[in-house]
């Protein structure tokens, strides 16, 4: 056997080989959803309320671009009054299992999204996550402060992801920078959102596969804010009442139980 015959089978023998564990792999994590795939016990859905108990709500149109980020028109958007002054700022996406293939559709979190638009993390010694009573269920939301770059005052925000109708935590990876560090010129918000974004992107793929939660099903994102006058306790206080106001809780069982919607 001549050396040309030997070394074009030994490259075919390669080809061969690295088809096979490419195959492999794909074959692996179409399997790791697909084949017996895991049923969750209890599945979550919000729906917001534009009637609130001593608030008065007015909506506020998303932009085309924003809406094209999102990849989804059904939104809730909008602002909740009291007195006719601004207390609390409400925005919650919906996308269906048609429309949110990627999980990139929830990488749309303050730690990204307000960061890349100039707002910088503080610390005012709140948690980094809450849990909040909506219809009765307790569910987990994150926690984080922000400040409009040098503007005094301070945006007290709330959010909660849902993917296939699981709650997505964020397993505490976020920390906001050091007092000496809060101020953030146009390249350092960008450098910082783009930080945040990998240790999102990193976070979420690992709680997929750990999980198998797959990526092609419901997905929501709920968020809501108010600013801080005095202690962050109140604030927090008052965002865990305006939620249970605000939202509704549809809860169903796919693992088999009898499905149930809450009040």
């Amino acid at each position: 056997m001549s050396s040309t015959t030997t070394s074009s089978n030994r490259l075919l023998l390669r080809a061969v080989i690295l088809a096979g564990l490419f195959l492999g792999a794909v074959g692996s994590a179409w399997a790791w959803y697909n084949v017996n795939p895991k049923r969750f016990d209890t599945a979550y859905e919000f729906t917001p309320r534009t009637q609130v108990p001593g608030l008065e709500y007015e909506a506020f149109a998303v932009d085309a671009t924003t809406r094209e980020t999102l990849a989804t028109t059904n939104l809730f958007n909008g602002v909740f009054k009291s007195k006719g002054e601004p207390k609390f700022v409400a925005f919650l996406a919906t996308w269906n299992a048609a429309d949110s293939k990627q999980m990139g559709v929830v990488a749309h979190t303050p730690d990204i999204c307000w960061v890349g638009a100039g707002w910088v993390p503080v610390s005012l010694g709140q948690p980094r996550s809450t849990n909040i009573l909506v219809n009765g269920v307790s569910i987990p939301f994150e926690v984080r402060a922000f400040r409009a770059g040098d503007h005094p005052r301070v945006e007290l925000t709330v959010w909660c992801t849902l993917v296939s109708g699981q709650v997505f935590d964020e397993g505490n990876r976020f920390e906001p920078p050091a007092p000496s560090t809060e101020r953030a010129g146009a390249n350092d918000a960008l450098l910082n959102q783009a930080a945040n974004s990998r240790t999102r992107s990193g976070g979420q793929f690992i709680r997929v596969v750990r999980e198998r939660i797959a990526g092609d099903g419901s997905k929501q994102f709920v968020r809501f804010s108010t600013g801080v006058e005095g202690d962050w306790h109140k604030s927090l206080e008052e965002l865990q009442k305006f939620a249970g106001n605000w939202l509704s809780l549809n809860v169903t069982h796919p693992g088999g139980a009898t499905s149930a919607k809450t009040p």
